[in-house]
């Protein structure tokens, strides 16, 4: 009987009620990966109001499924004409927590609207891999604290191995969200030497990632108070811990 039953679930796509669609949705996240036929068969009916409550929930249903199934029938609707369907396509494709979402998700990076964008970028940082890292990267640029916020979450995820000094940008902003993602590494002379060529806020951000060995180098060639006064506090709580 499970067609039967999600035949009628997705047939209440578009009630109003916000109990009613969660309700819903809970249903068919526990049916799982075998409701998604019924879903997709009927993905295109948008309801009979502006809202486009149907396929709203059809894309919200789907998303909260996942699998490599759901990637497809999302990617349909990436350039729809309205903004929120979009966003809410390219979350579903995060969602899906298939790499072969990538390529769909990578179109909404530059989309003029801030929130599709941030939902775009949303679904890149959850599946994102080492080859992703130019776009997270250009992504703390962005005009939109929420695409921003959702990119440096990417490359914290991808983890050590993005943190290469060649993707500074020499804008303070970028660099100083480029250090965040920096895991305690040994310094190099070169990197030293860069951090020490950077703007205040950026070396401060550089020395949250440094050892107190590090540290203590560091203070040695440092010059403004405000960072000394930084950097022995950090080495004072290194020796608490101790």
């Amino acid at each position: 009987t499970t067609d039967t039953i999600v035949a009628f679930l997705v047939s209440k796509f578009d009630t109003k009620s916000s109990i009613e669609r969660h309700t819903i949705k809970n249903m068919l996240k526990d049916i799982g990966e075998i409701a998604i036929p019924g879903i997709v068969a009927r993905i295109d009916y948008r309801g009979s109001d502006a809202e486009a409550r149907a396929l709203k929930q059809s894309l919200w249903v789907l998303g909260e499924i996942g699998g490599i199934d759901i990637v497809e029938p999302a990617a349909r609707f990436v350039g729809d004409v309205d903004w929120a369907i979009r966003s809410a396509a390219y979350t579903t494709l995060g969602k899906s927590g298939s790499y072969t979402a990538m390529p769909y998700i990578q179109r909404g990076l530059d989309d003029k609207v801030a929130l599709v964008r941030k939902s775009a970028y949303h679904a890149m940082s959850v599946i994102a891999t080492e080859r992703e890292v130019c776009h997270l990267v250009r992504g703390l640029s962005d005009p939109f604290y929420g695409v921003r916020y959702a990119a440096l979450s990417g490359l914290r995820r991808v983890g050590a191995t993005v943190f290469q000094p060649e993707i500074l940008r020499r804008d303070v902003m970028v660099d100083y969200f480029v250090f965040c993602t920096r895991t305690r590494a040994s310094m190099t002379s070169e990197l030293d030497a860069l951090i020490m060529s950077l703007p205040m806020a950026v070396r401060k951000a550089a020395y949250a990632t440094l050892s107190k060995k590090e540290m203590m180098n560091m203070l040695q060639k440092e010059s403004h108070p405000l960072l000394v006064k930084y950097l022995k506090r950090r080495i004072e709580r290194v020796d608490e811990m101790e």
